[in-house]
């Protein structure tokens, strides 16, 4: 059995129907399941207890860069101390069960134009990247004191169904409601490595079965890089929009020029992004098109 924490959530819900279509069997964790658990107060040991998990993969959390600057705080609360407290109920339970832990590469900051590596030094700036690297590390910490066995991915720009936030959701939000126009943060030369959600749910399945699980980190990029102007035009071309482009000239704190991943050491385990680019954004829009008629959600 594995336990996925937020397995209800954007990328949780796609990862465990990778894990499915295995034939694997899966219980969730999270606030929006059949049965509900918050990690911040419930019992984690008795979790444990109960599901006696043969690997956990761990995804609760909150991600949203802008939330965390308005409130630091809930992304300490969310992010950091669920992860401490699941650290310990595994050292208590079940110090042998593997975990793999989702982090993120906005850790590294901005301050490198070419791609990370997991050996890069980390300059994490919003308090959400802060609340992920200290996570991370006390995953690390645990396998290096306490012998748990533990990794962390860390995602790079992750798009796709489901998902209600991030910028590939909000141009295609924006285009579906003025297809003439198209207003976008910065000046659109940011390069960020996307990457389908559909490949992140194939690097959690390479690196649960694969991962050496000693506290390492890996990246997980996309099979293709795009600045955001360039990804802007190729979702006007896919829903037959000719906006026209203004730019606020100004990024949002955190938010960096050029994010993109060496996936050098998850490619050697066996992860390749087979999911395009393209065929993700053709999914997302078909997507967010149902999601707008069935919610009569307002655009």
């Amino acid at each position: 059995m594995i336990l996925v924490t937020g397995g209800a959530g954007f990328i949780g819900s796609h990862v465990v129907s990778a894990l499915r279509a295995q034939g694997r069997s899966v219980h969730i964790a999270d606030l929006q399941s059949p049965e509900p658990f918050d990690l911040r107060t419930g019992d984690i040991p008795g979790l444990l207890h109960h599901v006696a998990p043969t690997a956990i993969i761990h995804l609760a959390g909150h991600a949203i860069v802008g939330d965390s600057l308005a409130d630091p705080r809930r992304d300490l609360e969310t992010n950091l101390l669920p992860t401490f407290a699941l650290l310990e109920a595994i050292r208590a339970v079940c110090p042998q069960t593997p975990l793999l832990f989702a982090s993120t590469g906005a850790v590294y900051g901005s301050h490198a134009a070419r791609p990370f590596t997991e050996e890069d030094p980390v300059f994490p700036v919003p308090p959400y990247a802060v609340s992920k690297l200290a996570a991370e590390r006390y995953c690390a910490s645990y396998a290096a004191v306490y012998g748990l066995r533990t990794a962390a991915l860390r995602l790079f720009s992750v798009f796709g169904p489901g998902q209600r936030k991030q910028v590939v959701y909000d141009l295609i939000r924006k285009l579906i409601a003025d297809p003439t126009r198209l207003e976008m943060f910065g000046d659109g030369s940011q390069v960020r490595d996307f990457n389908p959600v559909a490949n992140i749910a194939t690097a959690f399945l390479v690196a649960l079965d694969r991962a050496a699980f000693t506290g390492e980190v890996y990246n997980v990029g996309g099979p293709e890089a795009l600045s955001i102007r360039t990804l802007a035009e190729r979702l006007s071309e896919l829903l037959g929009a000719e906006p026209v482009f203004s730019f606020t000239g100004a990024n949002r704190t955190g938010d960096a020029e050029c994010w993109l991943a060496d996936c050098s050491k998850l490619l050697s385990l066996g992860y390749h992004p087979e999911v395009s680019v393209r065929q993700g954004l053709l999914e997302t829009i078909d997507w967010v098109r149902d999601d707008v008629r069935r919610n009569c959600s307002p655009l």
